[in-house]
């Protein structure tokens, strides 16, 4: 958008279907699901999940969580088979597949299919990891691991484990590559972040949650982290009922959810848990998730004002306390799917058997983050100067009942090219993911390919999600 009038940028967060999709039933399970998690869509073979099942051990070191897998034809309605792979108790009558040792533990984790990558890496999977006692008296250490499978399910410990060393991991640490750098990109926690004069503690650092982001040509060589969100001075200045005294700032950034979109070019998205903590034991504790979005994964934007994006549920009920968005956005006909962990406890509570969480599911328009609204008087706005490819221009568009939408081409200085002016343009109407613009019933466009072009769009009462031109 160059210029507009009449119109503004409206946030649509998703539907969050109120009934968890998968919950803690086996005794595995016993605090339920963790909040990281994984979900991906696999042609012919339906829904994969990789969850973190939350349990009970005995020594603190030696972490709560195992990584259960799942299997849905519809993403509705789960199955957890009996693999064979991981002991629990003495018995591999389980779901799981990972850890490899049962006193092992990882704090949930990220699985990542990479189509580039040897058979035997065919999917990543990047967590907070735990080795046993035996093995930290062994001199084998803590930190962000990485695990490599065939197939999802049979998992081994990648070479030279933690790698990045020295890297915070407690979070939901993301990976992919991204094609755009031909390399592979992580986002990690990050904790010390701000300025003395922004939040002092001992040594002139905030110990305070942020976001940052590492890459690697070949996913063992990792460069420095570099810290891409944290929170600014809106966010540490946010009115708040009243004010502890600590120095520590109000709200911070609990997990990333980034990854590339992949319908469009260039596009990357977002989804941080915002933690708030203003008063004594960090209360309320409560996590909401934003939604953030980015040409190059390194300078972010907030988007809708920093509404949530996902919100808490009714008080009492299994979202009232956190929410978490999980990966991997999943194109469903003219809806994204995005899953999310959503919990009745705050952070730091300790849980147990009668509070709930669980897997929920929440879905959106494709393309739909966010719109430019025509109000009921109408608006307009103007692109600024485009070079194209292609043969026809698609929108998606919702005008409802009563509105609609018009498209004029224009030169690179404004002035209407024949055939394409206002005047010629048909009015869209109704409701569509793609709509094919036309001018006196004709849609060709292919003439201008090549060639510096302007668009001015005249719409009411209606939502304008993208346009794009397409290609024979």
């Amino acid at each position: 958008v160059e210029t507009s009038e009449g119109l503004r940028f409206c946030l649509n967060p998703p539907h969050q279907h109120p009934d968890p999709v998968l919950v803690g039933d086996r005794p595995w399970e016993k605090l339920g699901i963790c909040s990281y998690n994984t979900v991906m869509k696999e042609g012919d073979r339906g829904f994969r999940l990789w969850y973190g099942a939350m349990l009970e051990t005995g020594l603190p070191q030696e972490g709560a969580i195992r990584l259960g897998y799942a299997e849905s034809e519809d993403g509705l309605h789960w199955t957890k088979p009996t693999l064979g792979l991981i002991s629990y108790e003495g018995s591999k009558e389980n779901n799981l597949v990972a850890p490899l040792q049962e006193r092992q533990s990882m704090q949930g984790a990220t699985i990542y299919r990479d189509d580039r990558a040897p058979e035997k890496e065919r999917y990543k999977l990047w967590s907070k990891f735990q080795p046993t006692d035996k093995q930290i008296e062994a001199g084998v250490l803590p930190g962000l691991w990485a695990l490599r499978s065939p197939d999802g399910l049979h998992w081994e410990e990648c070479e030279d484990q933690p790698n990045p060393k020295d890297q915070l991991c407690d979070t939901q640490n993301m990976l992919f590559w991204d094609d755009r750098i031909e390399e592979y990109v992580g986002y990690t926690r990050v904790r010390e972040t701000q300025r003395l004069e922004e939040a002092a503690v001992a040594e002139g650092k905030g110990k305070y949650r942020s976001i940052g982001r590492i890459a690697s040509p070949d996913f063992r060589t990792w460069s420095k982290t570099q810290i891409v969100l944290e929170a600014d001075a809106k966010d540490l200045n946010i009115p708040v009922p009243y004010q502890r005294d600590d120095p520590r700032p109000n709200i911070d950034y609990y997990t990333s959810c980034a990854m590339k979109y992949v319908d469009a070019e260039d596009v990357y998205v977002m989804m941080p848990s915002a933690f708030y903590h203003w008063g004594e034991e960090d209360y309320p504790a409560t996590m909401d998730v934003q939604l953030l979005t980015s040409r190059d994964g390194i300078q972010w934007e907030r988007k809708g004002e920093r509404k949530p994006f996902l919100r808490l549920g009714f008080d009492g009920g299994a979202e009232a306390g956190m929410i978490f968005a999980n990966p991997w956005l999943i194109p469903m006909g003219n809806e994204l799917w995005l899953y999310y962990v959503g919990t009745s406890y705050t952070h730091g509570s300790k849980g147990g058997e009668r509070e709930r969480n669980g897997l929920f599911l929440s879905t959106m328009r494709r393309d739909g983050f966010i719109s430019l609204d025509a109000e009921h008087g109408g608006g307009a706005f103007s692109t600024p100067i485009l070079d194209f490819s292609g043969d026809h221009l698609e929108v998606n568009f919702d005008g409802s009942a009563g509105g609609w939408l018009k498209v004029e081409i224009q030169d690179a200085n404004g002035k209407p090219l024949p055939g394409y002016a206002l005047s010629d343009a048909d009015g869209l109407r109704g409701n569509a993911i793609q709509k094919t613009v036309t001018w006196q019933g004709r849609s060709e466009v292919g003439g201008l390919a090549g060639h510096t072009v302007r668009l001015r769009f005249v719409m009411r009462d209606a939502k304008l999600y993208a346009f794009q031109f397409q290609g024979p």
